[in-house]
């Protein structure tokens, strides 16, 4: 893991909410030609173009959040919860020594848990504090791809980090990677009901598992499910 700065916590956050910024953008570019189209060819008055243009201006909306995201992330949440990102980075450096669970190092995605706290290094706004987690659940991806991954989650960046290409699925039927290179999905909800997704390797599960179980005694163990 890379040793995690302010500076480093900061930019990649930009970066995590900049892809979603010029998703927006790319959204709304779709209704805005249409309506650009439709009030050309049929007038803006036209139920067609006025709809266009409502869409438009809800995806305008949409977008321009995504970028105040982006231009003022030093207010997001969780950095405004310990202060800046200074002290967020140090709180991490330090859960990584005293951390009841810590991903080994060789593994591609890192996980940290602490008695206080779940988080990813890779993607610091994981950062999920124990005492508001209700459930917890682990989704089996069995080699899912990139689509299904999309559709079973809604999060784009679980599917391109874990979706699996349907060459390399049947090139893994008959050649089976190892579990440490094989990954799931650690769902958790919090007390507001928002999910939370870590990406936990196969080999590791049932020792994550254990340790959330003793120290959420609480929370909610549901089945395994399959996406």
């Amino acid at each position: 893991m890379e040793e995690l700065t302010g500076d480093l916590i900061l930019e990649q956050m930009r970066r995590d909410y900049g892809r979603n910024a010029f998703g927006m953008a790319i959204l709304l570019l779709i209704p805005a030609a249409g309506m650009c189209v439709s009030a050309y060819l049929r007038g803006f008055l036209d139920p067609v173009t006025i709809i266009l243009a409502v869409l438009t201006a809800a995806a305008l909306v949409f977008f321009l959040l995504a970028l105040f995201r982006v231009i003022f992330i030093e207010k997001h949440p969780l950095i405004k919860q310990f202060g800046s990102a200074i002290a967020l980075a140090g709180c991490i450096r330090a859960g990584g020594t005293f951390a009841i669970w810590h991903t080994p190092p060789y593994r591609k995605h890192q996980l940290i848990i602490t008695e206080e706290y779940i988080v990813c290094p890779e993607k610091v706004q994981s950062y999920l504090g124990l005492e508001t987690i209700t459930h917890v659940q682990r989704w089996m991806l069995h080699g899912a791809g990139f689509l299904r991954i999309l559709f079973r989650t809604r999060s784009l960046s679980a599917a391109k980090a874990l979706g699996i290409s349907g060459k390399d699925r049947r090139y893994h039927k008959q050649h089976p990677l190892p579990e440490t290179e094989q990954f799931d999905l650690l769902c958790l909800r919090d007390v507001k009901k928002r999910r939370h997704l870590y990406y936990v390797a196969v080999a590791d599960f049932h020792d994550v598992l254990a340790f959330l179980r003793e120290y959420l005694p609480e929370a909610q163990i549901k089945p395994e499910r399959s996406i």
